[in-house]
């Protein structure tokens, strides 16, 4: 299986240094900008190719890993040159786009998919040694998809099967846990700063109380792993930090903090919070921001 790259940024190289450290063929990559594309090949043993054409003449399977806006242009220019083969593997690598923007290989007969890891790729020697652990999704409905999971196998991750209508709601998923996380953590810090805490002194305190949250909910699962205000029914708490951000620079913080309390209201009734009086009272406060 000969493994071709359209375009060579830091997910196409450190997944291709991955492939390549694994023992398989990375044959060779196309992008405009040379030095990306010198550095890919340089790091892979892989072949420098001149057009996104001469990758899928060359391969077996065809990632190709541009940015999301230029997919679907890329894999219509392949169909049109004629290049697009009945024993073709046409991929993305995609968080937010299901396989079907490959629509015009999957009418050449090619097996279209997506590729996906669950993971950052802000800095491509972080995320290589992050790509062992790495969970990857794998969308589409081709039977010939097999070809896929056999990569996986051989790599030793472990994947998700998708269908395509579900991929975007895949991606809203990973959004919230990554993305989301990120601002979660901004908030906390504005409201630390507001305190006289520096966030840069406060982000290390808080650090041991962030990781023990992510290992609880590893072991027990978001509703038990709640603790705090909401999860006691203490409405007292909960009144004097809203009170607390009385001042109008802090009403957007205020409403987003009331916004998460309703939320982690719904959550701590599942389990934590059995007292409906308590429950009510809470929601009551929290909907009056």
């Amino acid at each position: 299986m000969r493994i071709g790259f359209v375009g060579g940024g830091k997910v196409a190289t450190a997944f291709g240094r991955y492939l390549h450290a694994h023992g398989l063929a990375v044959s060779n990559y196309y992008d405009r900008h040379e030095d990306k594309l010198s550095h890919a090949c340089r790091l892979t043993g892989a072949h420098p190719c001149q057009s996104a054409a001469e990758v899928a003449k060359m391969s077996d399977m065809v990632l190709i890993t541009t940015r999301d806006d230029q997919i679907e242009g890329v894999c219509r220019d392949l169909a049109d040159h004629g290049v697009i083969r009945k024993d073709h593997l046409v991929g993305h690598m995609s968080g937010a786009h299901p396989s079907l923007i490959l629509h015009d290989a999957a009418r050449q007969g090619a097996a279209i998919f997506s590729l996906h890891p669950l993971q950052a790729f802000a800095e491509e020697e972080k995320a290589l040694a992050d790509l062992p652990g790495t969970y990857f999704s794998i969308e589409g409905t081709d039977p010939r998809l097999a070809s896929v999971e056999e990569i996986m196998a051989k790599t030793g991750n472990r994947f998700f099967r998708l269908l395509p209508e579900h991929k975007r709601l895949y991606h809203l998923s990973a959004c919230i846990f990554s993305n989301y996380l990120v601002t979660l953590m901004a908030c906390g810090l504005e409201a630390l700063s507001h305190s006289g805490i520096h966030p840069e002194d406060g982000f290390p305190a808080m650090m041991p109380l962030i990781q023990g949250t992510i290992d609880n909910i590893a072991r027990l699962g978001p509703p038990k792993s709640l603790t705090g205000p909401i999860a006691r029914g203490d409405v007292t708490t909960i009144e004097a930090h809203l009170t607390a951000m009385a001042d109008p620079s802090l009403a957007s913080l205020r409403q987003f903090y009331a916004f998460m309390g309703l939320k982690t209201l719904d959550l701590a009734i599942e389990d934590v919070l059995q007292d409906p009086l308590k429950a009510n009272a809470l929601k009551k406060v929290l909907e009056m921001g």
